[in-house]
């Protein structure tokens, strides 16, 4: 007669665990976000892109620009909403930018960025993640 009541109960401990899952995979229902930037229609060497939120709310990310591309991964990409885009590149390629840290402002003498400041400090682009994708978003600089 005990062992009646064993098996229910594991049906429902079973199905209480695959309703629950191992945690969460994604809380902020993230997305992945990629695209190119070209400086004066060339693939820029290396720089950082920054997504920062438009309302008071939300959470922003960045990455590194490599050979003239970037990718986030939906792990590290952003929810839906929009994003002020902030893109720099120190004059020299590398100089300043240490790929061991996330992108951002450092502290210290900044170096000379070679891209223009409406496409970083004084930036006014805008974007909009969507859930529909595929949240590709390119630039092409020109400083000339």
């Amino acid at each position: 007669m005990r062992y009646r009541a064993i098996g229910p109960l594991c049906l429902i401990v079973l199905w209480m665990g695959l309703g629950t899952g191992c945690g969460p995979g994604n809380p902020l229902n993230r997305l992945p976000i990629s695209g190119e930037v070209k400086l004066d229609g060339v693939p820029l060497d290396q720089g950082t892109i920054q997504f920062t939120p438009e309302g008071k709310e939300g959470v922003g990310t960045g990455d590194l620009i490599t050979n003239g591309t970037y990718a986030l991964p939906a792990e590290k990409g952003l929810p839906v909403g929009k994003y002020r885009v902030r893109i720099t590149a120190p004059e020299g390629g590398e100089a300043g930018i240490n790929p061991n840290e996330p992108p951002g402002p450092t502290t210290g003498q900044p170096a000379k960025d070679r891209i223009p400041p409406e496409y970083n400090t004084q930036s006014e682009i805008v974007v909009e993640v969507t859930a529909g994708g595929p949240n590709e978003f390119s630039y092409d600089i020109q400083t000339k």
